[in-house]
């Protein structure tokens, strides 16, 4: 069964792998070369699988294909990598296997089979990174001990496309870092739409995305616009809850007689847990503050 939900916005990523008319095949290849897999288009199922996007809020960069048993979840990072992204595709998958799991099934003595996860993240960022690395989500755990849940996320670093760590040749996925440098290279602030269309016309002649920029040219600046718009409403939001937080922050420390050095680590802790879904109770319990201290600080983001 799939389940579509289209109250997000695409990302180009979201596009070229999943909701294109070659998405399928593009996605297929990419896999391929991650997981070292051989699988051929026309020898295996391919179902997408979308949900409401209750992680990205109104903006879609993940893949999620089940293929032949295999539920795999791609997501596309382009600043930094997310060390919470362990917990992010739990709540995902759980939302996937709520879907593909009847309700009168649940509860039946007869186990009901699912897919296996695969998760991986694509990182097409600036930053300094290791080729490959995996997130674990017994990281977050409290103490590391013998817990019977996990989850592991595979980290691949993407961008430097000479040197991508893929077990074989990838040409889309090679092509799309090339067209994400580019459209970074490119970017105005004042003139997104022209630099975007500039963008897409440099990567063509270059042989980039050909087939795909000459179809969508016009989606494809859609999808880059509320993309760069998400980004910047990001980024003035952060800045508010920092100042917002340094202000409340302050004056909590103050009055609890806490350094400022310890007060903003405190306040930069407790809205990363807040942002991700961390109930007030467990923050103010991992930070060892009073649940109210929590309150006034989240309540400032």
């Amino acid at each position: 069964m799939s389940f579509i939900n289209r109250k997000y916005k695409d990302s180009v990523f979201t596009d070229l792998f999943g909701s294109d008319r070659d998405g399928k095949k593009n996605f297929l290849e990419l896999y391929n070369a991650l997981s070292g897999s051989d699988y051929k288009l026309e020898e295996v199922t391919l179902e997408r699988k979308v949900i409401e996007q209750s992680l990205y809020k109104t903006f879609n960069n993940d893949v999620s294909w089940e293929i032949d048993g295999k539920l795999i979840v791609l997501v596309e990072h382009q600043s930094t990598i997310n060390e919470n992204m362990p917990f992010r595709c739990l709540e995902y998958v759980t939302r996937i296997y709520e879907g593909i799991v009847p309700l009168n099934k649940r509860y039946a003595e007869k186990v009901y089979k699912i897919p296996n996860p695969d998760f991986y993240v694509v990182y097409v960022g600036k930053k300094e990174l290791p080729l490959e690395q995996e997130l674990r989500l017994s990281d977050a755990f409290y103490k590391k001990d013998e817990s019977s849940l996990e989850l592991v996320v595979k980290v691949k670093n993407c961008t430097n496309p000479e040197i991508l760590p893929v077990s074989k040749n990838c040409d889309i996925l090679k092509e799309y870092c090339r067209f994400v440098e580019i459209v970074e290279r490119t970017y105005s602030r004042r003139f997104p739409r022209r630099s975007f269309k500039k963008a897409i016309e440099q990567a063509v002649s270059e042989g980039i995305l050909t087939d795909y920029l000459d179809r969508k040219s016009r989606e494809v600046i859609n999808m880059l616009c509320a993309k760069y718009d998400y980004k910047m409403d990001i980024a003035v939001k952060q800045e508010e809850a920092f100042q917002d937080g340094k202000e409340a922050g302050i004056k909590i420390g103050k009055e609890a007689g806490i350094s400022l050095g310890t007060q903003q680590k405190a306040i930069e802790d407790a809205k990363s847990f807040y942002e991700n879904g961390v109930p007030l109770e467990i923050i103010a319990k991992s930070l060892n503050m009073p649940v109210e201290q929590i309150k006034e600080i989240v309540a400032q983001i």
